[in-house]
């Protein structure tokens, strides 16, 4: 979160030596800021944004699009997505206006790509690279967020392409269903904003391609819901056979509105999509799609399913994505009861979730971020080889964060198996952080001695900051006697060392001493070579102390990066208190120190008594 105040004179000062900054910064960048559909039906009256091509700021076309909402977004009421797609070769500032009103506050998600972003006169200027896609909320008001997608350049319309250029087309074929022979190359270019979906059932080698929009607004998910699923799911926006067959390729495009799920097979491939459903349940995002890469996600359902490996006979893999739902499980490694395709393996690397999860339904129907469940009349059948990694999930989960368990399929009907048999193997969550809480235990549970998980690994997984082991499992998470090989991140060997005073702000001014920790400040302090600690060393064992601070907060360690949301010490004015503290060190050997007072100034002591290796 960035808050700024300046005055006029001085924001008029920084404009300009921001814009020179700018210019010599990305002197190289070449930047395509593509035009709207013609007419302002879709354009944001909220928000407006320009980018810097080296010499001026170019204003682009912001759309906006709202409905009502029946997920757990801002249910009952119309929130809206606000968004804009450009292209550009390298780093490029964004410029960012609220229509009518001062950004005194900005929050920009991925927190863990530290997007840089300055408040000047009212105006929140971001620089951002290509490739990223950034979850913007302007004032605090999550009900209408801003996305911004800097995608590399357009690539050039292939020859013999369906092109459609700026403007909003309606598909007149089959009521809106758009059939595309083998082979087709459909381009929506910018500005081009399409009303339909596209159905390539017994194709083969179809392409959707370009910076356009697709929208699913000539339905609504409530029209459509009544009908069977053979039929509900011919309005998915891209829908195909579900096994094998199809293979087609999408890129780069942005899906608003899909009345029924994004991706039911069809596609093999897709990358670069961003995907706008936030409103409705049952959009969930790429089912059945084997490979997803450099994607954007908000959506009203299950997001990604790597539970449906192998059933276009390939491996899946999901990485480098950002996003999250309003409603149900980000990661579907298994639902509805039915086993995986055997033989086949699931690879999810490199995402960072942003997710609206509610304990609305339950307990016990839970959502989670991570989500296996097991139903099935075969001790046979199970789920297998999936392997989480690299995945940072922003804020609190009101849910637990992972469910990997054999359960009653919770809808009823002929897919609920009860017992729900079925036995599932070789879980990897690998360097998987929580910014902050949740709010039930995460649950790893089987049915019975014959029915249940085996060989889990969480390996460096933390929950604000502290990492899962053995000895403090219980505290995050409900594991039943019918979970086998459950493993951990091996704990480092401690060192211990003669107790040292490292840091006391009481000292002169220097790299250990004054001045004292102020409010709101954070201070980094490199220890290793300092107090018999070595170069490598992991984290250090400490004693905190605060004194003479002149008005109440708390203080937090930590290794750098994202600020846990807990501290390690809460004081009043006036007290000296201390606490003993396993504080992580960074890649460098630092350790940061915020100050959580409102005001003033305090005292910080740090000794330290061993170090993780």
């Amino acid at each position: 979160m960035v808050l700024a105040r300046r005055s006029s004179d001085m924001s008029i000062v920084l404009t300009l030596s921001v814009a020179a900054l700018f210019s010599a910064a990305i002197c190289a960048a070449s930047v395509e800021v593509y035009p709207g559909p013609g007419i302002d039906t879709y354009k944001s009256n909220l928000y407006t944004v320009e980018v810097f091509n080296g010499s001026n700021w170019i204003p682009a076309y912001v759309y906006g699009f709202s409905r009502s909402s029946v997920t757990y977004w801002h249910t009952g009421t119309n929130p809206s997505v606000n968004f804009l797609t450009f292209g550009t070769t390298s780093q490029v500032p964004v410029r960012v206006t609220k229509t009518g009103g001062s950004i005194t506050s900005i929050d920009v998600s991925p927190h863990s790509k530290n997007i840089p972003v300055q408040l000047i006169a009212g105006q929140a200027v971001l620089t951002l690279n290509q490739l990223n896609k950034v979850w913007i909320t302007v004032n605090g008001d999550d009900a209408n967020p801003l996305f911004i997608f800097a995608d590399p350049p357009k690539p050039p319309v292939p020859a013999g392409a369906t092109y459609v250029g700026p403007g909003i087309m309606t598909i007149a074929q089959n009521g809106g269903h758009y059939q595309p022979r083998s082979g087709e190359i459909i381009y929506l270019d910018g500005g081009a904003w399409v009303r339909g979906n596209l159905d390539v059932t017994g194709t083969s080698n179809v392409q959707l391609m370009g910076p356009g929009v697709l929208s699913g607004e000539l339905w609504t998910s409530e029209s459509i819901s009544a009908y069977p699923f053979d039929i509900w799911v011919k309005f998915a926006m891209v829908t195909g056979d579900w096994t094998g067959g199809d293979a087609a390729i999408v890129s780069g495009v942005t899906i608003v509105d899909a009345p029924a799920y994004n991706f039911f097979g069809g596609a093999h491939t897709v990358s670069n999509v961003k995907v706008l459903s936030p409103w409705f349940y049952s959009t969930d995002g790429f089912q059945g799609v084997s490979h997803v890469d450099q994607r954007f996600i908000f959506n009203g359902d299950n997001a990604f399913a790597p539970g449906a490996a192998g059933v276009q006979n390939d491996n899946l893999t999901i990485t480098h994505c950002f996003g999250g739902t309003t409603e149900n499980s980000v990661f579907t490694g298994g639902y509805y009861g039915f086993e995986a395709v055997k033989g086949y393996s699931a690879l999810v690397d490199d995402i960072d979730i942003k997710t609206y999860l509610s304990d609305a339904g339950g307990p016990p129907l839970l959502a989670s971020v991570f989500q296996v469940y097991v139903d099935n009349n075969d001790p046979n059948a199970g789920y297998s080889n999936q392997t989480y990694q690299n995945i940072r999930i922003e804020g609190n989960v009101s849910t637990p964060l992972l469910e990997l368990k054999n359960t009653v399929y919770p809808w009823g009907g002929s897919l609920a198996v009860n017992p729900p048999l079925g036995n599932s193997y070789n879980f990897v969550f690998r360097n998987i952080s929580l910014e902050g809480t949740q709010k039930y235990l995460s649950q790893i549970k089987g049915w019975d001695a014959s029915n249940g998980f085996h060989n889990v690994v969480l390996d460096n997984f933390r929950f604000n900051g502290v990492v899962v082991t053995q000895a403090n499992l219980s505290q995050y998470f409900d594991v039943n006697s019918y979970v086998s090989e459950l493993s951990f991140t091996p704990i480092p060997g401690l060192y211990t060392l003669t107790p040292c005073r490292l840091i006391d702000t009481r000292l002169p001014a220097g790299q250990f001493g004054a001045p004292a920790l102020a409010a709101g400040a954070n201070r980094v302090f490199t220890v290793v070579g300092q107090c018999g600690i070595p170069a490598g060393a992991k984290a250090i064992s400490s004693n905190v102390t605060i004194t003479q601070p002149t008005a109440p907060g708390h203080v937090i360690l930590f290794p750098g990066g994202i600020v846990p949301g807990v501290s390690n010490l809460n004081f009043r004015a006036g007290q000296t208190r201390a606490n003993n503290a396993i504080v992580p060190l960074s890649a460098t050997g630092s350790v940061s120190v915020t100050d959580g007072q409102s005001s003033g100034t305090t005292h910080f002591i740090l000794d330290v008594n061993g170090y993780f290796q």
